[in-house]
């Protein structure tokens, strides 16, 4: 558990990890530690970026001796243990957290494996807002949304640096105490927002991609990795794959957050849900409209569907009327978060009164 401040902390490092994942294992070992470390916490091909986490009290023995000095010097500071945590989804995160017993400010600890550890404070207010201060080498500040601040300090910088500064901004509104008992519930939504404001955002160009994992590399003070055309290609098409999988994954979060479906008729449906949005391109939707069907893409009909520059809706619903109707989906929703998309069910399932819920 811990709040905002993973929140940040862990986006950061979500998409961070964007970086790695997403080559082959062959690549990831090519791209060594830089991968490792932009990898182990992003979404480049083994764990993608994760739209939701949770948050795991363990009895957790950390491997860098840095952890335990900075442990140290935060009790110093006046802020009290609330507990160590893992995180299922990133296995490669490990946290201290405290809270101090005054200003109700959250300090964090978080050792990735042997690649850094590093170290932020966090400050959440009661009108949603966010200011955050640490040594998180993957902060960038387009990635997070306007109402997260965050100031970037060096790897190694103590922890006394971060909180006097910390200190020493204006309270703009009231501020939630951090307490053992909100920490997790605060860091699940506070997190969800950070990746949500991620997944909105356009999917990175190849450039953009090789760009991003050459500056993690160097802000870890890696050697930039060594790959062939081709495998930077194959490494940004698993990185983009990671990407629209946990884009489906939000949206799923969404839609059951909103209370529209029941528990009954989410088992009924959560597995077969199929998207559409803009960020798929046409080989994307097909494959989705043709994931019943014994075609493929490369089906003339449906290449020259893709020919024509349809919108993704239009290209998928004109591409299901080629198919037999028990080769079909039928639409039950629309959400706005992150992203406008249409949601569609195997036909017969939407068939049920499913859709004149959601809809």
């Amino acid at each position: 558990m811990m709040t905002v401040l993973v929140t940040v902390l862990l986006c950061f490092l979500a998409l961070a990890v964007l970086l790695k994942y997403g080559l082959k294992h062959y690549f990831k070992r090519q791209l060594g530690d830089i991968v490792n470390a932009a990898a182990s916490m992003g979404s480049s091909g083994v764990a993608p970026i994760q739209p939701r986490i949770t948050m795991v009290l363990e009895k957790i023995e950390f491997r860098d001796p840095l952890v335990k000095e900075y442990m140290n010097e935060f009790k110093a500071l006046s802020y009290r243990s609330t507990g160590r945590y893992a995180i299922p989804e990133m296995p490669y995160a490990r946290l201290w957290s405290g809270a101090h017993h005054k200003d109700g400010s959250l300090a964090l600890v978080m050792e990735c494996r042997d690649m850094f550890t590093s170290v932020d404070v966090i400050r959440f207010y009661e009108d949603g807002s966010v200011l955050g201060a640490g040594t998180n080498p993957y902060y960038r500040p387009e990635d997070y949304p306007p109402h997260i601040q965050y100031k970037q300090f060096p790897l190694g910088t103590s922890a006394r640096e971060v909180t006097q500064w910390m200190r020493d901004q204006p309270v703009k509104s009231q501020v939630i105490n951090i307490t053992p008992k909100n920490i997790k519930a605060l860091n699940t939504r506070f997190y969800a927002e950070c990746t949500d404001y991620q997944l909105a955002r356009p999917l990175p160009t190849f450039d953009e991609y090789r760009t991003r994992a050459v500056e993690n590399a160097s802000r870890l003070g890696q050697k930039q990795p060594e790959l062939s055309e081709a495998q930077w290609r194959m490494g940004y098409e698993d990185h983009r794959t990671s990407l629209l999988d946990a884009l489906d994954d939000a949206l799923k979060a969404h839609l059951l957050q909103s209370g529209s479906i029941s528990a009954k008729e989410w088992d009924q449906v959560q597995h077969d849900l199929v998207f559409i949005h803009s960020r798929l391109m046409d080989e994307d939707i097909a494959a989705r409209a043709l994931s019943r069907s014994e075609w493929t893409s490369d089906q003339p009909e449906v290449e020259n569907l893709m020919s024509k520059g349809m919108a993704p809706v239009k290209l998928f619903e004109a591409i299901q009327e080629l198919l037999p109707p028990d080769e079909r989906f039928g639409f039950i929703a629309t959400l706005t978060k992150p992203v406008v998309a249409r949601i569609y069910v195997p036909d017969e399932e939407s068939d049920s009164d499913l859709e004149t819920k959601i809809s």
